[in-house]
C-alpha cells in the first residue's frame, strides 16, 4: 500500500463521497438532510477538502445514511472519476435536485 499526503487523502475522500452521492442519486441537499451534516458545510468539504476535510463523524454519518462501508469512503485503492456534486443544482451532470 503506498501512502499519500493528507491532502491528496483528503481529496481522495471527498471525490469517494462524491460518487457515493451520485450513485444515490441524491442532491447535496437530500444528503445534507439524510446525514445531518449541515448543507453548507458538506458543499465545503466536496468543493475544499485539502483545507476543510471530512472528519471521521462525518464520514460515519454519509456511510450509515448512503448504505456503504465507510472503507468504501476512505479506501486509496477505489478509483473514482465522478465529479463533485454541483452544490447549486443537485448532483453534477444532472441538472436538477431529486428531491
Amino acid at each position: 500500500m503506498s501512502f499519500m499526503d493528507s491532502s491528496s487523502f483528503a481529496t481522495l475522500v471527498a471525490h469517494h463521497v462524491a460518487a457515493v452521492i451520485t450513485r444515490s442519486g441524491a442532491s447535496v441537499l437530500r444528503a445534507s438532510q439524510l446525514t445531518g451534516i449541515p448543507r453548507v458545510t458538506l458543499i465545503r468539504r466536496l468543493r475544499f477538502p485539502s483545507t476543510s476535510p471530512f472528519d471521521v463523524h462525518e464520514l460515519e454519518m454519509l456511510a450509515r445514511a448512503f448504505h456503504v462501508d465507510i472503507e468504501t469512503l476512505v479506501s486509496p485503492d477505489e478509483e473514482t472519476d465522478t465529479p463533485v456534486p454541483d452544490t447549486h443544482h443537485g448532483v453534477a451532470g444532472e441538472g436538477a435536485d431529486h428531491e
